[in-house]
């Protein structure tokens, strides 16, 4: 276990050499000058005297091995030589090891399962495969937020308490991005009253036209993955002066298409405001929407939204787009399309 002093040394290695060596070498350092005229930054020559400790890496972080590699060319080859990127990456996010035994029991499945799919094939009438859906407990869900097309953070989330919609707890999130000031914007913004200002509402709208939001569900089964959209900015949501305030968000693209009917997500971030900082991302909501060019024709609805799609719609398209045995195809497509059948049937009484 590395002592304290071990760990400060690890942490701020790369800003302590920096700033010492700039005092010690400020006035051998000099300045070079690129060929369009542009002033580069300042090489410090005594810092690149100074060798990569590859012990060391691991107790870094990524901002500090980056101005460390930055600091001069010598330093930048010092880093590709010690594989230091994969040794930080090593100790971040340990590489999960396959032993002999999970080797063979996957073999051993994939074996049966190819056996059973021969002998249902070799029956002379191949007997009616059933689609039994997953639920949102059965996925993971990988979350990237990206502003002006910079990551700010992405990871792996579970959905732990299903309801009508699919949620993700974004708590243990913030609190990460907020230790690391990844995301100063936002930080900015949650400090930010929610009364009927227009001039707050502008800058709000503005900053949150810059980010956006993707998601993939990832089956647990058998890894097969569904791209569930990537969410731009929409509309408010929340009350006018209340720091709770669910922020919409819309995907791009359509998740499921037909003829007469698409199925859109939809997103809301949940967020707390709060003037002293003590504000933050709460929860991603995900749902389902249906439309139809139909709807809009008859109810002379500008966006043509029938309605939101259940839990349980919503998880047989998840499961359905995640990929399932082609003989249950045909009959899985046409209760997806019963349901806009019988959607547009309901709207004709309201």
């Amino acid at each position: 276990m590395p002592s304290k002093q071990q760990r400060l040394r690890g942490q701020d290695y790369a800003y302590a050499l920096t700033r010492n060596a700039s005092r010690k070498f400020a006035k051998s350092c000099h300045l070079s000058i690129c060929d369009r005229g542009k002033r580069c930054a300042p090489l410090f020559l005594g810092l690149a005297m100074i060798p990569l400790r590859p012990e060391l890496v691991e107790f870094m972080e990524p901002a500090s091995l980056c101005r460390y590699s930055c600091t001069s060319k010598t330093l930048c080859k010092d880093v590709r030589d010690t594989k230091a990127w994969a040794l930080l990456a090593r100790a971040q996010m340990p590489c999960k090891t396959r032993d002999a035994v999970s080797d063979a029991l996957s073999h051993v499945q994939s074996q049966v399962r190819r056996r059973l799919l021969a002998d249902a094939l070799s029956q002379e009438t191949p007997q009616p495969q059933t689609f039994r859906p997953t639920r949102f407990e059965d996925f993971t869900y990988f979350v990237r937020f990206e502003e002006d097309g910079v990551v700010i953070w992405e990871g792996d989330l579970r959905c732990e308490f299903p309801d009508f919609f699919l949620r993700l707890d974004l708590r243990p999130v913030w609190d990460a991005i907020k230790r690391a000031r990844s995301w100063i914007g936002m930080e900015r913004m949650l400090t930010q009253p929610t009364d009927d200002d227009t001039e707050g509402t502008i800058a709000t709208t503005n900053f949150l036209q810059r980010v956006n939001i993707t998601v993939i569900a990832i089956r647990d089964q058998d890894e097969a993955m569904v791209s569930l959209g990537q969410f731009v900015f929409d509309d408010y949501s929340g009350a006018v002066g209340e720091d709770y305030q669910p922020y919409d968000f819309r995907s791009r693209t359509a998740l499921f298409s037909s003829a007469r009917f698409n199925l859109r997500m939809m997103a809301s971030l949940e967020a707390v405001h709060n003037a002293e900082g003590h504000g933050g991302i709460d929860v991603l909501v995900l749902r389902l929407a249906h439309y139809s060019p139909e709807y809009v024709r008859n109810r002379l609805e500008s966006e043509g939204e029938i309605g939101t799609c259940d839990e349980s719609q919503f998880a047989y398209v998840l499961s359905y787009l995640a990929g399932i045995h082609h003989l249950a195809r045909e009959s899985a497509l046409e209760t997806i399309e019963n349901w806009h059948v019988e959607a547009m049937a309901f709207s004709q009484y309201n």
